[in-house]
């Protein structure tokens, strides 16, 4: 039996924060949007995300990609907790989705 080795694409999520949240619309608040494929609109504010396994066929596989930081190239979570980056990921947020 051969393996399988093409996969098609069905779904996109992105984590798209809320960049105005709270009572002075300062805080940031993370957020789902999602398209599937042949759907006409995506989804905004999607606090969580599930994915039914009975939904899916065998084989299917998700994807999530992070972004890393462009000064030294670590993941955000790692990126945040080193000391010796003082790269501002809220501005980034604010700057990429407002």
């Amino acid at each position: 039996m051969k393996p399988v080795k093409e996969f098609q694409e069905i779904a996109w999520v992105e984590m798209t924060p809320d960049v105005y949240d709270g009572p002075n619309c300062d805080q940031i608040k993370p957020q789902w949007t999602g398209a599937f494929k042949d759907d006409m609109d995506s989804e905004n504010g999607l606090g969580s995300i599930s994915f039914d396994a009975k939904h899916f066929p065998p084989g299917a596989k998700i994807v999530v990609s992070v972004p890393c930081c462009p000064e030294c190239g670590a993941e955000p979570e790692l990126c945040q907790s080193d000391d010796s980056c003082d790269f501002d990921w809220d501005f980034w947020a604010r700057d990429t989705y407002q």
